[in-house]
């Protein structure tokens, strides 16, 4: 069970305590006392910073039946969130979203141009950023749709914190997976989370934790949002027909 940063405090503290208030014997036998305690101390901080560095997700909020993810590189919206549960945090991300005017109306007209649902780009960013166009997680992904720097200019990024380009890459390169992977949503976002290759490779969602964890998050965040997808994770084909999307189940 991964440890809070109050409870590595706690023991800090206590350690210290103790290092205090300890007899200091004369040689060796102090000196080896100290080392281990020192190893102790080292313990506590692989054990508590190991699993934030692999698991993005640190709190999954529900409330009023929108997905509320706060993730580890966050520390605006898991401060809300530690302060005043899922409403604080909601309330992070609809100021976020405010002070993007107009990228609710640039979303829905060039994810339509490449023939994508709106919802689901939303729900991408949603689970990615929790719309914070200046994010930049500890593997390098960057802005709203938190695109690797490679990926990005793959897909003609320049500037990643411009909401504006940020969200035109992150939708092309969707639409290049959807047309990888011929539709099959499940693929789709383990690529983007994983890396096409990784995904290629197995032609299924590789068993990474993060990876198969990250895909039910953004399915469950695009049915919310009235796609018609439940948390089951199902395929999509999307059809442009006389330039409208038409998405299907099977």
């Amino acid at each position: 069970m991964t440890r809070s940063p109050h409870r590595f405090i706690a023991c800090l503290r206590a350690r210290l305590r103790i290092a205090r208030t300890e007899p200091r014997p004369s040689g060796s036998g102090h000196e080896e006392a100290l080392f281990r305690s020192l190893l102790g101390l080292l313990a506590v901080v692989v054990s508590l910073a190991i699993p934030s560095a692999k698991a993005q997700t640190i709190i999954g909020l529900n409330e009023g039946g929108r997905r509320i993810y706060v993730n580890a590189d966050d520390s605006e919206l898991f401060e809300a969130a530690s302060r005043g549960g899922a409403a604080a945090a909601v309330r992070v991300v609809e100021q976020r979203q405010q002070s993007l005017p107009g990228i609710q109306q640039y979303i829905d007209k060039v994810s339509r141009r490449y023939g994508i649902d709106p919802a689901l780009v939303n729900a991408i960013i949603d689970t990615e950023s929790a719309w914070n166009y200046r994010a930049r997680s500890n593997k390098g992904a960057l802005g709203l749709m938190q695109l690797l720097p490679e990926t990005g200019q793959r897909f003609g990024v320049h500037d990643f914190f411009d909401p504006k380009q940020n969200v035109a890459g992150g939708v092309r390169y969707l639409r290049f997976l959807l047309d990888r992977f011929e539709g099959n949503l499940r693929l789709v976002l383990a690529a983007y989370n994983a890396g096409e290759q990784a995904v290629a490779a197995r032609g299924d969602v590789p068993p990474f934790v993060e990876t198969q964890d990250y895909v039910a998050r953004v399915t469950a965040r695009y049915g919310e949002a009235g796609s018609g997808i439940t948390g089951e994770l199902r395929q999509i084909y999307a059809l442009t027909e006389q330039g409208r999307t038409v998405f299907a189940n099977y």
